[in-house]
Formats: structure tokens, sequence, C-alpha cells
């Protein structure tokens, strides 16, 4: 390492990327400088500068951040970090020049013990972990649930291992010398109680709206790794523009993957010493507290000084593998020990387990909060570096022409895309070139990737470029999944349902997305898979989505005679079997037991006496294929029957159950022998109901007729065949008759009609009457507007229907006729276009017209024909006002 040099301006001129954290701040600025030839980089000028921004470091930087901010303090702070008595080796995630290092280190030095960045509960695992037959990538699956009240708070988190994650490596080689490893961080649940702490307390002293936040991923989907610093720091984004970088991804790849495994352990440890320092000097205290940094810190030092304390004379140093984020505040925590968290897990259930994970889930731009772009290729780079030292062949070169000729084949395999092999080899050439004219020390991935889209995209950038670029994105990323070492504990509701959705012939080894068809209705087999990947969904486990079918809970979809589902494996599969273990050790088990838990939360809940939940919940069992829990859920839709006083309610639910009766071949619901005996008790309480009808909102009076329909669906069902038909039809005559709203009284008078009850006179006479001057024109267009949502033939069938219409409209001036317009055109919005024509024809005709010449204006909007209208309102008020009103009715 060479020393520093200042230059006349003050500037730090800096030989080595670990020395590029000079920061200087002269007038408010700071500046840094990195010669040509650090990193491999060159510059036109020789130099690159990078200048941050006036108040980047600001208030919210910790003073003692900013002293490590030059040359001299990094190599103070890497010097602190690696000692004879202690060794901590600040990483990032799943890098493998980390690793690498950390590989060195284990093998030069025999540790006492080895500490690595995790939760502790995770210490059980290390022998699985570290098992011979265990195949990366691997996640552990962490969750904890609390009681709070009422509710119950949920957490989840996944650490992931590849082979070339730093704290893997660390693991095997403390296995392969019998040295103790163990994990030193906050178990999940504390981890989010410190956080909890941390906004109380800074609740307590700040206005809510003026608190920091700290960004964290959904429980669901949350990363144990998060290296968000990194992405979110100003500096070092800054750092990656002026070095030519695409990102933060390419900045490190140039900084450190580039030549990992050519310098020394301690120069590597100044490099990512630097690095974290500028990424840490972007968060103020309160945002590492916020989002439980500061806790998780004070916990894992107090074991590196219990580790320390345990040393004996002659034992070897103890070795920290931390996120190299953390790894630089380890010094200063040293001198200044924070006390241990007190952080009391009342209440919490809470488990881990091994479970398998991919690279498509590895990867940063999936969503990984750790992931780094392309796990294969790192991959290919991890084997090439740790491959036998006797070949010849430089690793990244090697890793280059591996990862090239996976993207040809995927090309012309699966693409079929015509591919030359001179067309191979010039990108293979054209990536060394690229990496040599950018001085860079071996190929990065960015380089590849521009050798392969100058060469390979011969058409349009815009169809042929983006099957490349796919295709590229698909081969370094990679489709490897993990394999489970023998022993594993892993949960008997995970390998039961694997075991089952293998016998179903339902692919789980794979990430990419499949499709399946069920016949439901004629295969009893798949009314099997039916039932398994529902119950999948009951207990929120992410493999399968329905997209087409049945819904019989719902009562949606029904004229569907196949279920079509898509469905795909993915670590979240695992982990959520895993939390749902708590319900059962079989797939059925853990349904039936989550099931038995919705009808005591039905029971218990605000809806308790609502039909409509309760016959859902009947539904779902049949679904479910649950035929044991049938009898008490019978007896729970009969008591809320009884006990709901909605009308609407108890007409869905009845009509549900109608639903329910009729389907009972593919839900396999046809020795449900209470079912109908259930049917006409509830058909019998829709009438009692009915018969308290009086009126009531105008809201609810689509509510109404919907359930009137769904009535007479039911009679017409073969489910009606033993109810008394008599019985829905007074009720039907009673609403006509005496029901306040006029939209329910059309709706009656149609079912009236179209059931043949009402003949053409009668219907002309109802109509005729609410069509008269006496009635408004709301509750006019209201009585049209449900007689046509029951009995739309009548528009076309019954001509006087029409004329007292058209009279009645005539008679409406032009302010009226405008302002009912969206509700006329409502009450017509059942028809299909060939009764509308009709119906259109008949009015022509009844004015004398017989060609209605362009039925259609595409070009002219409604906003369009509103105007307009209002436009011709005011001229015909205007020519009225002059006297001219004659003008404006020819």
């Amino acid at each position: 390492m060479t020393t520093e040099q200042t230059t006349p301006a003050g500037t730090a001129e800096l030989t080595t990327p670990a020395e590029a954290a000079e920061l200087m701040t002269p007038a408010g600025a700071a500046e840094l400088t990195i010669p040509a030839g650090a990193a491999g980089l060159t510059t036109s000028a020789g130099a690159a500068e990078l200048t941050i921004p006036a108040g980047t470091e600001g208030p919210r930087t910790p003073s003692a951040t900013l002293d490590l901010l030059t040359s001299a303090g990094v190599r103070g702070l890497a010097a602190s970090l690696v000692t004879e008595d202690l060794v901590v080796l600040p990483v990032r995630h799943h890098s493998p020049a980390c690793a690498l290092v950390v590989r060195r280190v284990m093998a030069e030095r025999r540790p006492s013990v080895v500490l690595v960045e995790g939760p502790r509960a995770f210490d059980e695992l290390v022998p699985l972990l570290t098992h011979a037959e265990a195949k990366m990538p691997l996640a552990v699956y962490s969750y904890a649930r609390r009681k709070a009240g009422e509710e119950q708070e949920r957490w989840a988190g996944y650490y992931p291992f590849c082979d070339y994650s730093p704290e893997l490596v660390a693991l095997r080689s403390a296995a392969e010398q019998g040295i103790l490893a163990r994990f030193i961080d906050l178990d999940l649940a504390e981890q989010r109680l410190a956080e909890h702490q941390a906004a109380e307390h800074q609740a307590s002293e700040h206005r809510a709206d003026e608190r920091p936040g700290a960004e964290r991923p959904g429980a669901e989907q949350a990363s144990l790794l998060d290296e968000r610093y990194f992405r979110h720091s100003a500096a070092l984004r800054l750092l990656a523009e002026r070095l030519g970088c695409r990102d933060d991804e390419d900045l490190w790849e140039l900084l450190f993957e580039a030549d990992a495994g050519n310098i020394s352990t301690i120069e590597h440890v100044e490099r990512v010493a630097a690095y974290c320092s500028l990424a840490r000097a972007d968060s103020s205290a309160d945002e590492l507290a916020a989002d439980g940094t500061t806790a998780r810190e004070a916990e894992m030092v107090w074991h590196i000084r219990a580790a320390l304390a345990e040393r004996r004379p002659g034992d070897g140093p103890v070795v920290v593998v931390l996120g190299g984020f953390h790894a630089v505040a380890v010094p200063g925590l040293l001198a200044a020990p924070p006390a241990r968290p007190e952080l009391p897990a009342k209440d919490i259930t809470a488990g881990s387990a091994l479970i398998r994970f991919s690279f498509e889930r590895l990867e940063r731009l999936n969503g990984y909060a750790a992931g780094m772009t392309s796990p294969a290729w790192h991959q290919h780079l991890w084997e090439r570096l740790t491959s036998d030292p006797a070949d010849d062949e430089e690793p990244r070169t090697a890793a280059l022409l591996t990862a090239l000729l996976d993207i040809s084949r995927d090309l012309r395999v699966d693409q079929k895309l015509s591919l030359s092999v001179a067309s191979v080899a010039a990108a293979f050439e054209q990536a060394l070139r690229l990496a040599e004219l950018r001085d860079h020390p071996a190929p990065l991935r960015s380089d590849l990737l521009d050798a392969v889209t100058s060469c390979f995209v011969k058409g349009d950038a815009d169809v042929e470029g983006l099957r490349i670029t796919a295709a590229c994105r698909r081969t370094l990323t990679g489709e490897a999944i993990g394999t489970l070492p023998p022993g594993t504990g892993t949960p008997p509701l995970v390998n039961d349902t694997f075991e089952r959705l293998n016998r179903q012939r339902l692919k789980v080894d794979s990430s990419s997305r499949q499709t399946t068809s069920l016949d439901i209705y004629r295969s009893p087999a798949h009314r099997e898979t039916s039932r398994l990947l529902h119950g999948l969904d009951l207990l929120n486990v992410p493999f399968a989505t329905k997209v087409a079918g049945p819904d019989f809970v719902r009562g949606t979809g029904l004229g569907r005679l196949h279920e079509r589902w898509d469905y795909s494996w993915s670590p979240l599969t695992d982990g959520a079997l895993v939390e749902a273990s708590v319900f059962g050790s079989t797939l059925p088990a853990a349904v039936l037991a989550k099931f038995s838990g919705l009808l005591a939360d039905h029971r218990r809940s605000s809806r308790r006496s609502d039909a409509t939940v309760a016959v859902a919940l009947l539904s779902h069992a049949c679904v479910l294929g649950l035929q044991s829990q049938i009898p008490s859920t019978l007896d729970l839709v009969h008591a809320t029957i009884v006990e709901d006083a909605s009308f609407t309610n108890t007409s869905t639910a009845t009509a549900r159950l109608a639903l329910l009766w009729e389907a009972r071949e593919p839900l396999e619901a046809r020795f449900v022998d209470d079912l109908p005996a259930l049917l006409r008790t509830a058909y019998r309480r829709v009438i009692y109901l009915g018969r308290e009808l009086q009126g009531g909102p105008a809201a609810e009076a689509t509510k109404l007729v919907k359930a009137l329909v769904q009535l007479r669906e039911l009679l017409a069902g073969t489910a009606g065949a033993d109810l008394d038909a008599e019985l829905y039809w007074e009720l039907i005559d009673r609403i006509q008759h005496e029901y306040d709203v006029p939209l329910v009284r059309g709706a009656a008078t149609g079912l009236l009609y179209s059931a043949g009850r009402l003949n053409s006179t009668q219907l002309v006479e109802q109509v005729s009457g609410h069509l008269a001057g006496g009635v408004g024109p709301a509750d006019a267009v209201g009585f049209l507007t449900g007689l046509l949502s029951t009995a739309r033939e009548a528009a076309w069938q019954e001509h006087e229907l029409l004329a007292g219409l058209d009279r009645r409209l005539a008679g409406w001036d032009l302010q009226t006729f405008v302002a009912h317009l969206p509700e006329l055109r409502l009450a017509f919005a059942e028809l299909t276009p060939m009764e509308t024509d009709r119906v259109a024809t008949a009015v022509a005709n009844l004015h004398g017209h017989h060609d209605l010449g362009l039925m259609v204006q595409r070009n002219v909007g409604t906003d369009e024909v509103q105007r307009n209208l209002e436009i011709a309102t005011q001229v015909a008020t205007l020519l009225a006002h002059d006297g001219l009103a004659a003008w404006s009715e020819t």
C-alpha cells in the first residue's frame, strides 16, 4: 500500500480502493480523488474525482463515522478488525470475494471459535448446513407469532445460504477443523421487538410524522440479511457514477470481485471497511435504532466479548464473520460496550427450519434484500476460484466462457434462434477486449452483457434484443434448487404435502410456472387434486392459484366444468408449510384444524348471525372434502338462518344451499342427507321475512331485486322441485302492489310477466300507470329499470309498452330528458345488441321511419354528447327569450 500524498488543492490522492475513503470537506463539500490505475480504472484525465454535495454527511452522520472517512482512519479501522486475538471479517452476504478471504483466514489461522451473524436459534441447524450432502442453495425459514389482544402479530423471514456465502464458508471450514461455530444475532422476534421499542422511544421524543422511518420488507418475504444501506448510500451512488459503473452492483463487482483472491487479507479488509464506512455515514443514529440495528449490534458485541473472555492462553483468535455495515462499528462498540438488549418475548410462538431455496429467489432483481445480481454467474466464478490451482486457465476468463456458452445454448435450444459459432467466438473475444479497454482487472458481468448484445443481436433490438436479454438473465440467474441433507428435521407436514403433490403428478422440483386443468365433474382423481390445492390455499401456502373454474363458495363461474390452476414451487411454499405445521403433521389434519378454527372464529365474530357467511363455510367444507365437518357446519347454518333477520342475506344463503345440492357430484356432497330439509327451512324463512317487506332505502333496492331473481332461479332448478312455488309468487304479487320503491315494483312486475302470471293487457296497464303524468320522472324510470331487469323481452314483445314510454318521453322537456338519460340508458343496458336493434326499429316505426341509418357513432364520446345537449338547451333558451321558440322545434 502506498503512502498518502496530498495535492496542492488539499485533496487526498489514493492509490487503492481502500484509500478511496479519504473525504475532505473544503467549502462545504467532500472530494474523493482516485488516481489512474486505482482498482484497475483510468480516465482520460488520469484521475476520477468524486464530489459529495455539502450536507450529505451533515448532522445525519455520526461523528465517529466521520473520523473514519480518511485513509489513515480506514487503515486504523482495518488494523483494529484484524488482530492476534480477534479477527472481524466484514463481508457482503453472498460475495465470492468475501468468501475467499474467509476461506483463507480459516486456513491460515486456527480460531478458538467462529462467530457468525445470524439469529442464535440457528445454532442447532449448523450440523445440517455443513452436512456433506447438503446441496445449496438452502435457507433457514424463521417465524414468530405474538398474541396482542384479539389480534395476532406475525413475523417471518428467510436466511439464505449458497456455496459462496461467507457465513456458510466459515461454518464449513469450522466443521472441517472441529472448531465450535455459533450464531450471535438476535432472534427474529427479538429483532422485531427491538424495532417496536425504538419506535415507542422515538415517538415519545418526536411527533409521529417527524420520526425517521426504516424501510423493511413485508413479513412474508422479509430477509434476515438486508443490505439496503448500500443501495441507498448517496456516497456510494456518486462513487459509482464517477467510476463509470451502471449501479451499485457493478461498483461492487469492479472494486471487489474483479481481483478476488489476488490481494492480501488486510488489503481486502481495508477496501470493505472503506466501502461500508461510506454507506454507514449516510445513516443517522435514530435510523439505526429504528430498524433494530443498534440493538442487534449490542447483542453481537456482547457475544464477541464473551468469546474473548473465554479464550485460554495459546488459543487461536476469535473469528467473527459479520455484514460489513455492522463490522465497521465493532471496534468502537468494544471500546465502549453497550448493555445487552433486554427484550422480553412474552406470548410468542417461534420456530425455524432448514428449507430448500433457489437461485431465482436469491436473485436481487427478484426482490431479495441481500441478493447479488446473477447468482449463477457468481457460482461459475466461485467454482473456478476454488478449483484446482494447477489449472492454468484464468478463473474469471473460464467463468466468462462458461456463462457465454450457457447463454448461446439457451438461445439455440430453447429460443430456436440461429446463432453461429463465429458469433459466440466474437462475443467471447469482445468481452475480453472490453475489459481490457475499460482497464478492468478481469471481465465483469457488464462486459459479458455488452458483448452478447453487440454480437448476438442481428435484428430488431426491441424484438430479438429482448429475447436475448431475457436469455442472459435466465442463464446468469440460474435454476438451481437446493437439496436437504439426510436427517433434516423437516416438519412432517412439509414431507406429507410434497408426497401428495407428487402423487397427483404436480411438479414440485421446479420454480417455473406450470398449469393444470381439472375435470372436477367426471374425474375423482381430479377432484382429489382440487381439494389438495384448495387446502393449500386455505393454509395460505403460496403454491397454486385458481385462474378459472366454478367458485361454489361465492357462487360465480358456475357455467364452467373445469378448474384451471397455475402453480409453481418457491421457497415461500416450504416456509409457509413449516409455519402451518402448528395445525397438523399431515395436510388433511392441518386443513381440518384450520377449518375448525374458522368455525370457532365465526361463532365469536360480529357476523355470526349472517346466513351467507355460514353457508359459505358449509360450501367451503365440501370444496375441501371435509366430510367430517359437514354435520356441525349444517347445525351452524340452521341456527344462523333462524337468527338472520335480513331478507337479502337469507335469500342469498338459500340460493347457495340449492347450488350446493345441485353441485353435489363435483363436491361429493351427495351423501349430505340433511341438506334438502335445511333448504326447505331456509326457503320458508325467506318467505316469512319477505312478507314483512314494506320499503327501504333506494340503495338497498338493487340487492332486493337480485334476491328475488335468485329465488326465481332456485325454483326453476332441480333443487326447487320440492319447494312450494306458490308461496314465492304470492310474495311477488304482494311486493308488486305494496312495496314503496318503484324499481322493486317494476322488477316484481317483470317476474310475474315472465312467468306468465301477468298477461299483455295487465302489463300495459301497470306500465301505463307508472308512465302517466302523475308519476314523477325518477319513479317512472325506476319502474322501467326494474321491469327490464327481470323481463327485458317485454321491451320488444309489447309494442304498447314502447308506445306509452314514447309518449311519456315526448312530454318531457329537454332538461328533464337529459337529467334522466343516464338512468334510461341503464334501464336498457341488459339488452343484447340484437335486442337493442329490435327495440330501436320498433320505436322508429312508431314515428314512420324505416331506415335507422348509422346506429353507432364511434368518434363521439359520452362527454361530448352531454356537452352538445347542454349547448342545445342553452340555444333553445336563448331562442325562446327572443320569441323564436318555434325555431327550435323544427
